[in-house]
C-alpha cells in the first residue's frame, strides 16, 4: 500500500489533479497549503501567512504541517499536494521526501506564470520584474524538483481531465505502486 505525492510550481495542476485521482482511488487528499493555514491558526490564507510572517514564518508553518501529514501519507492511500515553494524548505522536504511516491507535475514557463498573474501578482514576485523573477524561480524550483525523485510528468497545457488520465498512466509504470 503506498501513498502519492504531487510536487510542482504554483498552478500546475497539483491539488485539482490530485483530488481528481484521490476520488477514483477512494484514497484520502490532503493539499499542504490548507494543512498549513489550518496549523498557523488565525483563519489566514497561505499568502496572508507569507505577507505576515516573511519567509522564515511561512517555512516554519510549512514544515510543521509537512511533519504532522507524513505519519498519514505513510499509512498509505493517501495523496498529498505540496505548495508551489515546498522544495525550497528543507524541514518539509526532509518530512516528506521518502514517503510514498513523488511525481513532479510540470508545464511551460509561458503557461504556469500567465495561470500566476491572472489571480493577481504573488507577493514572491516583484512589482517591478515580475516576470524576469518569474523564469529565475521557475528555473531555480525546477532544478531542485528534478533532483527529488526520477518521476516526472509533463502536461504540456493539458486540461485537469487529460493530466489525470496522463498521471494515471504514469502511475500505473511504477514498479509495485501502480498496480491496484
Amino acid at each position: 500500500m503506498n501513498s502519492l505525492q504531487l510536487l510542482g510550481l504554483k498552478h500546475t495542476g497539483k491539488s485539482s489533479v490530485g483530488r481528481m485521482f484521490a476520488v477514483r482511488h477512494g484514497w484520502d487528499f490532503y493539499d499542504l497549503d490548507s494543512l498549513l493555514e489550518a496549523r498557523a491558526g488565525g483563519g489566514r490564507p497561505s499568502r496572508q501567512i507569507y505577507l505576515d510572517e516573511g519567509k522564515e514564518g511561512f517555512q516554519h508553518w510549512e514544515a510543521d504541517a509537512a511533519r504532522f501529514i507524513a505519519p498519514r501519507l505513510a499509512q498509505g492511500k493517501a495523496l498529498l499536494a505540496w505548495g508551489g515553494g515546498t522544495v525550497t524548505n528543507p524541514g518539509a522536504v526532509e518530512a516528506l521526501g521518502a514517503v510514498g511516491v513523488l511525481v513532479v507535475l510540470t508545464d511551460r514557463v509561458e503557461v504556469l506564470y500567465e495561470r500566476i498573474i491572472r489571480g493577481g501578482r504573488p507577493a514572491f514576485l516583484s512589482a517591478q520584474h515580475p516576470w524576469e523573477d518569474f523564469q529565475a524561480l521557475y528555473r531555480e524550483r525546477s532544478a531542485l524538483l528534478a533532483g527529488l525523485t526520477p518521476w516526472s510528468l509533463d502536461l504540456a497545457g493539458a486540461t485537469v481531465e487529460e493530466s489525470l488520465e496522463r498521471l494515471q498512466q504514469l502511475w500505473n509504470t511504477i514498479p509495485g505502486d501502480g498496480n491496484f
